[in-house]
């Protein structure tokens, strides 16, 4: 009898596992490895993205990609510097600077967050 009823709890289990819908992960997210390669993740959102990254790069964070708000734009260039550099900041905005490399990228970004790296944009 004891038998029966864990074998019924069982079925029971494995038909409700059945009956849930499948994860959508509807964003993709991109970053750069320990090896500097591009790299795609997909996620709900970022935290989660940040979370299974691979081999994730020591100053890389996660960008989204696929969607109208992930457009990198390039401003009119009046630095004198050749290159183009979004990061995003403490309250969560992209902002961009113009750097000789991504060196000074990083040590002139403004508020840069915690997981925030930056992508060279041009």
């Amino acid at each position: 009898m004891k038998t029966k009823n864990i074998f019924i709890g069982f079925m029971a289990m494995a038909m409700a596992l059945l009956a849930l819908p499948a994860v959508s992960l509807a964003n993709t997210y991109q970053f750069v490895d320990t090896s500097g390669n591009l790299q795609s993740v997909e996620a709900n959102i970022p935290a989660t993205a940040l979370a299974t990254a691979y081999q994730l790069g020591i100053h890389s964070g996660v960008i989204l990609v696929g969607n109208e708000d992930s457009n990198l734009s390039v401003p009119t260039n009046i630095s004198g510097y050749d290159n183009y550099y979004q990061f995003i900041d403490t309250s969560g905005i992209r902002q961009g600077l113009w750097a000789i490399n991504s060196s000074m990228a990083l040590d002139t970004s403004y508020q840069l967050a915690m997981h925030s790296g930056v992508i060279l944009v041009n």
